[in-house]
């Protein structure tokens, strides 16, 4: 028998029967929830570098404040390296660990021990004891479940989230659905029943998507790409096709928002991939018409408006089902209509010079049919379902294009109702349209088109979002 050395960590672990990863990781995150620190988790691997004492320096202070809580030691205690037994292969009588680690170390289940005096390794009958209490908990663990209240709660949660997204500030709604969010994944690893593990990996693929929402309202793109890419993955893994279809289309909305159109157009071939019809048809293909605008394809943007129209109506009575949650998941006729008056005005604004006078203003007009009918259905929609936003939106395209038409007066009168719209609900999809505005009225040279540009400026330098970032060109 001779002397080597492994952490106190270990020692402990071992003592305590934790040594199984299954079991250790579930005691962690339990200890962590108890201490308020949501969402803090450890994966397998970095368990065993832990253990190992491969690590440099210590945990990040949030992991330490659970070791401590865990082993009443501190940190530096548990990372020390202390003397342990090792078994000699070529002495009887000693004990294999054929734990996870395959360390060959056993040693006294309460403090570290060296030289004399230290106690006899475990018998053959103390091993087979600690492997039937690992035993007993690997069982509890698969058997863990959270109560039908606690996932009910979740549920009416996100459902809330989902439909007072479009009333509600950025800025404030933002923290709110990250921390809903934390709460779900921490019930996730809380649970082992299939039922409950594919409804809250459903929860989080939705809250990831509200999450990339309020990102490009805030005017951050990129993070926006990466929950939508997060709800897409949650969704693969449940084999949900509503939910991966809308994270594609939402990845493509962050893409063009992004001035990456091509992007976009990739992100929504691979949403047809799942072959939606219906609503969710309807969405994507309004979703590729504002990437191909962004691009400056008449004919292309041209086509898939009128797809959008046709899934609409030919397949009306298949819905996504997305829509029963409603608020941000309902995708209603208005929102499809803006899309399509955004998608015309984006292709004049980049297209502009190249246009044929007869084509320019066809174009124009289709503006102002689509934001006209936008506008009305928006209105017929109940007060409690109306988006402050969605309305502000239509009124500047529609504003936008009687600008192109030379009509200055009546841009003013359009955008008069949006000009009470909340500071903190003028978001970045508001503030882009602006200089859909402001750039054919700068190329007036009249008194009451610099009238009208110093109001929508001020109307847009007055957003209390304050994450928002210059738009491009304004």
């Amino acid at each position: 028998m001779h002397h080597a050395e492994e952490t106190l960590l270990k020692q402990l672990v071992r003592a305590r029967g934790l040594l199984l990863p299954r079991t250790f990781l579930t005691a962690y995150s339990r200890c962590a929830a108890g201490l308020g620190l949501r969402g803090l988790t450890l994966d397998e691997r970095q368990y065993r570098r832990w253990l190992a004492g491969n690590v440099k320096g210590l945990p990040l202070p949030d992991a330490c404040r659970v070791l401590e809580e865990m082993f009443d030691r501190s940190a530096q205690e548990l990372f020390t390296m202390v003397p342990t037994l090792v078994a000699d292969p070529a002495s009887p009588g000693e004990v294999i660990d054929l734990s996870p680690t395959r360390s060959v170390v056993w040693t006294t289940p309460d403090l570290p021990t060296s030289g004399a005096g230290s106690k006899p390794a475990p018998s053959l009958r103390e091993l087979m004891m600690a492997a039937a209490e690992d035993s007993r908990h690997s069982a509890r663990a698969a058997d863990a479940a959270i109560g039908p209240s606690t996932l009910e709660t979740l549920q009416d949660d996100v459902v809330r989230a989902a439909r007072t997204f479009h009333t509600r500030p950025p800025i404030v709604t933002f923290p709110e659905i990250k921390d809903l969010r934390d709460q779900v994944e921490h019930k996730l690893g809380q649970t082992r029943q299939p039922g409950q593990i594919t409804e809250l990996t459903y929860l989080n693929g939705l809250l990831c998507l509200l999450l990339a929402e309020t990102c490009m309202d805030l005017g951050e793109h990129g993070f926006a790409r990466d929950h939508a890419r997060a709800a897409w993955a949650h969704a693969n893994s449940i084999g949900n096709t509503g939910l991966a279809v809308w994270a594609r289309g939402v990845q493509a909305t962050a893409a063009y928002w992004g001035d990456s159109p091509q992007e976009a157009i990739t992100a929504v071939k691979r949403g047809r991939e799942h072959k939606p019809t219906g609503l969710a048809a309807a969405r994507l293909h309004s979703i590729t018409a504002r990437a191909w605008s962004h691009l400056g394809n008449p004919d292309e943007t041209l086509r898939a408006v009128r797809d959008a129209q046709e899934a609409r109506t030919t397949d009306s009575d298949t819905h996504d089902d997305l829509a029963v949650i409603g608020g941000l998941f309902d995708w209603g006729p208005a929102r499809e209509e803006r899309c399509a008056s955004t998608a015309f005005l984006e292709l004049l604004q980049r297209r502009h010079d190249s246009l044929e006078p007869a084509t320019l203003r066809r174009f124009v007009n289709l503006v102002l049919e689509h934001a006209e009918r936008a506008l009305n259905l928006e209105l017929a929609t109940p007060a409690d379902k109306r988006s402050p936003i969605l309305r502000a939106t239509i009124l500047l395209d529609m504003a936008a294009a009687r600008v192109l038409l030379g009509d200055v007066n009546g841009a003013h009168e359009t955008v008069q109702p949006m000009l009470g719209l909340s500071p903190d609900l003028r978001t970045f999809s508001v503030r882009y349209r602006l200089r859909s505005l402001r750039a054919p009225l700068n190329q007036l040279r009249t008194r009451a088109a610099q009238e009208l540009v110093e109001t929508v400026t001020a109307f847009g330098e007055a957003s209390t979002a304050k994450h928002l970032p210059p738009v491009p060109g304004s």
